[in-house]
């Protein structure tokens, strides 16, 4: 097995408002780090996670995952496991090399795979087990005749059920599986939500497929203008005090805004109707956006957890990463993915804990917009990039050569605790081998920037990180940093997309943001449009916005510089909302006040 560092190196010691307990707090950093394989555009990719708890080891599919899966103890280490090739030539549908938005389950003996079958439907799709998936071995167990597009297994009180449905054409459904040969039970197949041939015959905005929309943060140039069939697809089911949750993704997986939505019902096969706070899982601003077609899974403290889709798109419309975010059931039942500034270090508990009382472990962004200096510069890849916050642009290096270096100076000595280093690809050699796929650097500190002191050495490194997250042992006091290139992969030039740095400032919160008005449009009630005054001292704001008052489950983030005015497009038609606006810098959030739409 090939180790693989993961998101999250341990750590290390906090203090008050960092502990848990007594224990020290351990954290992570979406996106994952883990050594996503290269595919269709020369860049890495995966998509549509599923996550088991397996005889006390989590398991990990993706989409785009070349041969095999990941395993880990703890969520933060994963190794990666390789299926046999007689077993991948007979459960992979694309050929026997890949295999694409699987479903995973397991129950006390076994974990089930089921690959998405979209080639030959007359030759059936295989279900496969293994009682020991750490090892690789794997056996086919049986076959069901039939789509399974996105599919979704669940084992539930004896019966085995599969959920598919992608595009406006499959509609969400279920159908059962005999649990001793898994063979599809005739008559067993329910369509669980209606049948909708255009966008307007829907109540919630989030089902809009405008493809002009994808990467837009703002909605007010498509009010009226978005057409198309809604693209419901990646149905996950789950289980929680006696109710059922069926989600599904949209608006599509090319888009910021995908996301999640989430029906509820009484029984595995519904009838299922649609919650008033979707959606249910949404991430939009920041440094990465999105939060669609995912699962849901328990820890082994019992813990809930959503790994999610997250979407690049700039080498390949499916350049897209995996994320993981805390998801809670309030005492009403609701269902909420906890994905405010959810690109910023979070906290990963070895107990059971409260997302709501512990959001994040209060580090704080200290190189947004900050001086930078690099050794070279493509002339459409230049310094400032690296320090955007956005993954879809980058700095590059004019060569992929050693000694090739990124500098940013925070404005004066702030307490380090933590570093994210995204790369990016910039002219790649896809012919290169999995053996040239590793990034290799170290990185300095200093307090004039002429006197420098190693601070990380990751000069021996072997494996692809490409979202490497470091958790210092100790705070560092510093006010410049340096990154410099050992090795890049597969030849190409050594490039950033965010050289991401965490801690603390002595720099005061920024007040409050006021003058914050609401306008929903009288044309198309899915859209509303928010407007506040400018905060001098801020980084960016968080708009946020729910149906109930106390249940403002949407957030966007959005950047300084940007204009202060931001027109939503996922509403319901039928619902009344609250919003609320945040300032944030690199001294914390200021919360803002609540106020209704006009």
């Amino acid at each position: 097995m090939k180790k693989i560092l993961c998101f999250v190196v341990f750590v290390f010691l906090f203090t008050s408002g960092e502990m848990m307990g007594r224990r020290p707090v351990q954290t992570y950093c979406n996106p994952i780090n883990i050594d996503y394989d290269f595919g269709p555009g020369v860049c890495r990719h995966a998509a549509d996670p599923v996550v088991v708890l397996f005889k006390d080891k989590y398991y990990l599919f993706t989409t785009w995952d070349f041969d095999g899966y990941r395993v880990s103890d703890d969520l933060l280490i994963w190794e990666r496991v390789y299926f046999p090739e007689e077993i991948r030539k007979i459960a992979f549908t694309a050929g026997g090399k890949i295999y694409t938005a699987p479903a995973v389950a397991a129950d006390s003996n076994y974990v089930y795979f089921i690959d998405y079958n979209h080639t030959n439907l007359d030759a059936g799709t295989p279900v496969i087990r293994s009682s020991d998936p750490a090892s690789g071995k794997w056996e086919v167990c049986g076959r069901f005749y039939g789509r399974a597009a996105d599919p979704c297994l669940l084992f539930d009180n004896g019966k085995v059920y599969v959920y598919q449905g992608l595009g406006a054409n499959n509609l969400t459904s279920v159908f059962e599986l005999d649990p001793k040969t898994f063979e599809k039970i005739e008559g067993s197949e329910l369509q669980l939500r209606p049948s909708f041939k255009h966008v307007d015959e829907l109540p919630g905005g989030y089902n809009l497929t405008e493809k002009g929309f994808n990467a837009e943060l703002d909605a007010a140039g498509f009010e009226g203008k978005c057409q198309g069939m809604p693209c419901p697809e990646g149905p996950w089911v789950t289980r929680h005090n006696g109710k059922y949750y069926l989600q599904y993704a949209t608006p599509g997986t090319i888009s910021l805004w995908y996301s999640d939505v989430v029906m509820e019902g009484d029984s595995p096969t519904g009838p299922f109707t649609e919650m008033p706070y979707n959606p249910v899982s949404m991430k939009v601003g920041g440094f990465i956006s999105s939060a669609g077609h995912s699962c849901i899974f328990q820890d082994r403290y019992g813990n809930w957890w959503k790994a999610t889709t997250m979407w690049i798109g700039i080498h390949n419309p499916f350049e897209r990463r995996i994320g993981l975010f805390p998801v809670t059931f309030d005492e009403q039942g609701r269902m909420r993915t906890h994905t405010v500034m959810g690109d910023y270090p979070m906290p990963m508990p070895r107990e059971r804990f409260s997302p709501e009382s512990i959001p994040t472990v209060g580090w704080q962004m200290l190189s947004y917009r900050k001086p930078v200096r690099s050794s070279s510069s493509l002339p459409e890849h230049t310094p400032e990039l690296a320090v955007d916050e956005d993954i879809r642009s980058w700095w590059a290096a004019s060569t992929g050569n050693s000694g090739e270096w990124f500098e940013v100076d925070l404005d004066d000595k702030k307490e380090i605790r933590a570093i994210q280093v995204n790369f990016a690809e910039q002219n790649i050699d896809p012919k290169s081998g999995r053996e040239s796929d590793y990034h290799a650097y170290k990185i300095y500190s200093s307090n004039d920037g002429e006197q420098w002191k190693l601070l990380v050495d990751k000069s021996q490194n072997r494996t692809a990180v490409p979202h490497d997250y470091i958790v210092l042992e100790r705070p560092c006091k510093s006010r410049y940093l340096k990154i410099e290139n050992v090795h890049t992969p597969k030849n190409g030039n050594f490039a950033l997309s965010g050289f991401r740095v965490f801690g603390r400032s002595d720099q005061k919160q920024c007040n409050a943001p006021t003058g914050v008005e609401v306008s929903r449009s009288k044309t198309d009630a899915r859209f509303a449009t928010v407007v506040w005054d400018s905060i001098p001292d801020a980084d960016g704001y968080l708009i946020h916005f729910g149906y109930q008052p106390d249940f403002l489950n949407q957030t966007i983030q959005v950047k300084a510089g940007l204009p202060c005015r931001l027109t939503l497009h996922t509403l319901r038609r039928d619902q009344d909302y609250y919003y609320r606006v945040d300032a944030y810098n690199e001294a914390g959030v200021t919360e803002g006040t609540v106020v209704s739409q006009e």
